[in-house]
């Protein structure tokens, strides 16, 4: 995810962008090792301010924050709600992302109820 404001300058020719406000991986058996590892320490080392990291075997959401060229876990859940630091004003229902149900709920809460 990039902010309106850096995403505003980028030319359809661009081939390299700055780092993103967000980055959001979901896991698989055979990526688990690179995203908690390579890609981990790349994007902090690139100044990605969050990382999440969604887990569905397990259904568990990991909230990153780069703190000093570091990410530190700030929220590692299964249920509840995240606050998105990249966007602000975004509060996100975990179970969202595992559960059709509360995902349809969640859509229709940020339609004001429409839909």
């Amino acid at each position: 995810f990039f902010r309106r404001e850096i995403a505003a300058h980028f030319a359809p020719e661009q081939m390299q962008f700055p780092a993103p406000d967000l980055v959001v991986e979901v896991l698989s058996p055979s990526t688990e090792t690179v995203d908690r590892q390579i890609k981990f320490e790349d994007y902090a080392a690139h100044g990605v301010p969050e990382y999440w990291i969604v887990d569905p075997e397990r259904e568990v959401l990991e909230q990153n924050i780069l703190c000093v060229g570091r990410y530190e876990l700030r929220v590692k859940a299964d249920s509840g709600e995240i606050k998105c630091q990249a966007l602000t004003g975004l509060i996100f229902p975990v179970r969202a992302i595992f559960d059709s149900n509360a995902n349809q709920a969640a859509v229709r809460a940020l339609l004001g109820g429409a839909g």
